[in-house]
């Protein structure tokens, strides 16, 4: 798998003419480093230098050098010490100057830098790097002006980049950290009731030590309005809006309503908000499920939420629905007048997210999903049939218990997908679709 990987990057390094292409990496910005060595740097930086003919070198600081023996692609560990903690000790230091010019790296030669923004074409320029700017500038000392240019997108552009298309083994991979996270989410609802604090809440996840994709959320009353923070002793009381999230390398699980059991205990301001906001809510996390499919396009799914769920009422402006892999947002199909077209291979996170007055809280259930065609069914169910039998069970518990109709190439990763609660504390009632016909 790995060997293909480097395979398709050296294609994409002639079809660009880059002699060498560096791939920088630190604890929250690995999934583009990770894709070719298999794991990402633990409280360092990490640099991956590939050349022409598939001869790699890891640049990596003292606690984290002997990582570069387990690379899923060979590669030459150096150690650079920059990449070290504050005040680690420091022996035969090497300039990084000094390690490209080990390496063969000398002047006028094309090199890509691939960090972890589409800065271009967006934002910029294949001129402008989010990279510290101790390592473009000695790049640059030794290249010279021009010869380094911005290729992140070879790796994650939603239209062509390399990682965009996950293979039977990709998807069986994220499904695994998808499934925990759903599990997180799952046990920390089950076990939620007033009186706890936050963090006594967040103590039932079952996510153990697996690394994170983003950052976990367990908020209650006015904390909510605070955004990304953790979570603390502040105890949850009867009618206070309520978020619990876990996201893992593969996929997030995140339910946002009010802890309640039923419309009593809502506030006297915000009896209204199962008619007026959880249902309008679900209805189009409803139709983005049932959307989803080869070949529609990404402006198809964007215009469809704006549509029926208007952003003047809801006030959403993110990308309804986006890329994941290692990160929890890679990058995104899906936007106004996007012509880029969901494909097999695709994995995509069901992420409309209202912002909303705050009487009200702002539901939420976000889940991932893969795109499988066929073919790529049959690969998953050859390959792993234990990570196939669950993926059937979540289509069958979604079709038959939630009455949302699935087209067959849409595979739910989480074992929630679709289960939504806008009385957080009521275990015994969900959201269904009631149809017609």
């Amino acid at each position: 798998m790995y060997h293909n990987r480097l395979k398709r990057t050296l294609q994409e390094m002639s079809k660009r003419n880059l002699k060498y292409l560096m791939i920088y990496a630190d604890r929250e910005h690995y999934g583009n480093f990770e894709y070719l060595t298999g794991y990402g740097p633990r409280f360092e930086e990490a640099l991956l230098i590939v050349d022409q003919s598939g001869k790699s070198y890891t640049l990596l600081g003292n606690e984290c050098l002997g990582m570069a023996k387990q690379s899923r692609i060979p590669t030459e560990g150096i150690l650079f010490h920059t990449f070290s903690l504050p005040n680690q000790p420091i022996h035969d230091n090497k300039t990084l100057k000094e390690i490209l010019q080990y390496i063969g790296v000398d002047a006028n030669v094309r090199m890509g830098m691939a960090v972890w923004k589409l800065l271009y074409p967006d934002f910029g320029t294949r001129q402008d790097f989010d990279v510290p700017s101790f390592i473009v500038d000695k790049v640059k000392e030794v290249t010279g002006e021009g010869s380094l240019e911005n290729v992140t997108d070879l790796f994650i552009d939603p239209q062509y980049g390399l990682r965009v298309i996950n293979t039977a083994h990709d998807i069986a991979y994220f499904e695994f950290g998808a499934a925990y996270a759903s599990d997180a989410v799952q046990n920390m609802l089950r076990h939620t009731r007033t009186g706890l604090t936050e963090i006594e809440v967040s103590q039932y996840s079952t996510s153990g030590s697996l690394p994170t994709s983003l950052f976990p959320k367990v908020l209650a009353g006015e904390r909510m309005d605070f955004g990304m923070v953790s979570p603390t002793t502040n105890k949850l009381r009867l009618g206070d809006r309520f978020q619990v999230s876990m996201g893992l390398i593969g996929g997030q699980s995140n339910r946002r309503g009010f802890a309640v059991y039923s419309e009593k205990d809502l506030p006297e301001e915000s009896r209204d908000f199962l008619d007026k906001i959880a249902k309008p809510y679900f209805t189009v996390m409803v139709n983005w499920y049932e959307n989803m499919q080869i070949g529609v396009k990404g402006s198809e799914i964007y215009q469809m939420v704006k549509d029926t769920y208007p952003r003047n009422i809801h006030g959403w402006f993110l990308n309804p629905g986006h890329l994941i892999s290692t990160e929890e947002w890679m990058s995104s199909p899906v936007y106004e007048g996007s012509e880029i077209t969901i494909k097999s291979g695709m994995m995509l996170q069901m992420d409309i997210i209202p912002f909303l007055e705050k009487k009200y809280a702002a539901p939420n259930c976000e889940d991932g999903i893969a795109i499988a065609d066929e073919k790529l069914r049959e690969e998953i169910k050859a390959l792993y049939p234990e990570v196939y039998g669950r993926i059937m069970a979540r289509r069958k518990f979604m079709e038959e218990k939630l009455n949302i109709r699935l087209k067959p190439e849409v595979l739910p990763l989480s074992n929630i997908t679709g289960l939504y609660r806008p009385y957080m504390l009521n275990k015994d009632k969900a959201f269904v679709i009631r149809r017609e016909d």
